[in-house]
């Protein structure tokens, strides 16, 4: 294969399949650069969902301690009222009952100190007295006991007052904050080489073979190249 067409018409289509393949790589490999990019876009929005989201968690932790802590000292404050009350309303019942038995004091001596004073003498007025003596020692007794009752009462009053507290406390417990996880980043994918070796000798060999059917079709028509030009074949 010497003339001129075989060879310009081999070397052409080798070129075209280099061109072809050059094209087909560019092309892919803008594919891979546009895939690569939305990737990208995709992880950076991931990214900043998962710092949100984060920031969500953080917030939410802290306001829940915020109330746990605001919750307890109002549970505090209620229970530290509410003994005070029961140590005032326990105070006062004392002071209550203190203060009738002196009167039945007072009115036993003051008893006594008429029976006295009217000269009387003898078992009635021993019998006065003592009965007297058994009142008083009587009404001590029963204000006595109406004041431990009252004492008893208001301990599991307090006990109440601090079950209460507890309770108020445990409603509020504390926020689980979640684990959130950094976005997987992507695997971005490399970009092809040009033809290469493999295919510069693929487009030699096509054009090559292009070469010689060309030359073949020429022969076939009946012309070959010969002294310049091409001559039909007698």
């Amino acid at each position: 294969m010497c003339e001129p067409v075989s060879i310009i018409m081999g070397v052409m289509s080798a070129g075209l399949s280099i061109m072809q393949q050059q094209a087909a790589t560019r092309a892919q490999n803008a594919a891979i650069e546009f895939e690569n990019q939305v990737a990208e876009q995709e992880y950076q929005y991931n990214v900043l969902q998962t710092e949100a989201t984060r920031t969500g968690e953080e917030q939410q932790k802290q306001l829940q301690e915020d109330l746990i802590e605001q919750n307890t000292f109002l549970a505090n404050t209620a229970y530290e009222n509410d003994i005070a009350q029961l140590n005032l309303q326990l105070q006062q019942e004392q002071a209550a009952a203190g203060q009738a038995k002196r009167e039945a004091q007072k009115d036993f001596l003051r008893g006594r100190g008429e029976v006295i004073a009217d000269g009387r003498v003898g078992n009635t007025v021993n019998n006065l007295i003592a009965d007297w003596r058994r009142q008083q020692a009587q009404f001590d007794y029963i204000t006595n006991r109406n004041l431990a009752f009252t004492g008893q009462q208001i301990q599991q009053r307090k006990k109440g007052a601090g079950a209460d507290r507890a309770s108020r406390i445990a409603s509020q417990q504390p926020y689980l904050e979640r684990t959130i996880l950094d976005p997987m980043k992507p695997i971005k994918r490399g970009k092809v080489s040009g033809p290469g070796f493999l295919g510069v000798l693929s487009a030699g060999l096509g054009g090559a073979s292009t070469g010689l059917n060309t030359a073949s079709a020429i022969n076939q028509a009946g012309f070959e190249w010969k002294g310049g030009g091409y001559k039909r074949i007698p």
